[in-house]
């Protein structure tokens, strides 16, 4: 399992998943979060505003990395 999806346990039912996200903007290097439940259209993260895209990062043998970038 990747380092980036987190798995809810048995004994935490109520807890959601976790699933790995890239913020990309431009030649940065990619700031890579977790967000917990389903995956928003946007998202707020250090005073911006991100927009989800169709774009994934291969995250191995786990479900891909979301790729959101500036909206």
């Amino acid at each position: 399992m990747s380092d980036f999806v987190k798995e809810v346990p048995a004994h935490h039912p109520d807890e959601p998943d976790a699933h790995g996200v890239d913020l990309v903007d431009g030649d940065e290097p990619a700031v890579r979060i977790l967000v917990r439940g389903a995956l928003p259209a946007t998202l707020e993260h250090d005073g911006r505003t991100w927009a989800a895209t169709d774009e994934t990062h291969d995250a191995g043998d786990a479900p891909a990395i979301s790729v959101y970038r500036p909206a």
